[in-house]
């Protein structure tokens, strides 16, 4: 049994079965494999190697590329190389998934700098401390070090 994420050197593949309407996702890391299932994708396995998940049966066309779409943005946003199958790309959910993942990654960012020593430091109205000025060597230093 070979994964297509696999044969094309991918972290995850999103694709639908050939002649048949499921929709298959293949990774190989577990981070990946989390963010298929967040995204309602169901896992299936046969022990002790192979594991890949599936939509479920009975959503439509457009709920199916809805979450194919929304599983891929997500997985190429925490850095894993995925792809997709063209014809379950949905430009709503792209757009919808791709603001949401903007959102959250300002909110991280603003967390983190409201967070920071630095930011405490001008919260409280205590000036920050400025940069460390380098030391100079004396003249004196300066015009021995030139004449050797």
């Amino acid at each position: 049994m070979s994964f297509r994420h696999e044969d094309s050197g991918i972290d995850a593949a999103i694709y639908r079965k050939p002649l048949s309407s499921e929709v298959i996702a293949d990774a190989s890391a577990p981070g990946a494999h989390r963010i298929l299932q967040e995204c309602g994708f169901t896992e299936n396995s046969v022990p002790p190697l192979y594991v890949w998940h599936e939509l479920p049966e009975g959503l439509d066309a457009e709920e199916q590329k809805s979450r194919a779409t929304r599983a891929t943005v997500l997985l190429r946003a925490a850095g894993f190389d995925a792809e997709l199958d063209p014809s379950l790309v949905s430009e709503a959910a792209y757009r919808a998934v791709l603001t949401e993942v903007r959102l959250s990654r300002a909110d991280r960012s603003s967390a983190a700098t409201a967070t920071s020593p630095a930011a405490a430091t001008r919260a409280s109205g205590v000036p920050e401390p400025s940069a460390p000025v380098a030391a100079r060597p004396s003249t004196a230093a300066r015009s021995a070090s030139h004449r050797r």
